[in-house]
């Protein structure tokens, strides 16, 4: 479930946080070790960075994150479980 829904989400918001606190903050950091791990550690500590920052600037990056998911065909798809029945 990670790789195609969790993985997209932390790269859409890494690339955002890259571009708006820059390559130096912690906050990179940890967003980059939940990409590329996917561990519960990883994500909670991504979790924690993301919750100290300021809220506009935390609201300001999701929305970023989410609009960059939502204009990618690869997320879309990658998410996509096609004719799959769950049970």
């Amino acid at each position: 479930m990670f790789e195609t829904t969790g993985k997209p989400f932390f790269e859409a918001l890494r690339a955002a946080a890259e571009r708006r606190l820059g390559r130096g903050h912690p906050c990179l950091a940890a967003i980059e070790r939940a990409a590329g791990e996917g561990g519960a550690d990883a994500t909670v500590e991504a979790q924690a960075t993301l919750a100290a920052l300021d809220p506009d600037m935390r609201a300001s990056l999701m929305a970023d994150a989410h609009k960059a998911l939502r204009e990618s065909a690869v997320a879309i798809l990658g998410a996509w479980q096609g004719g799959r029945v769950r049970h």
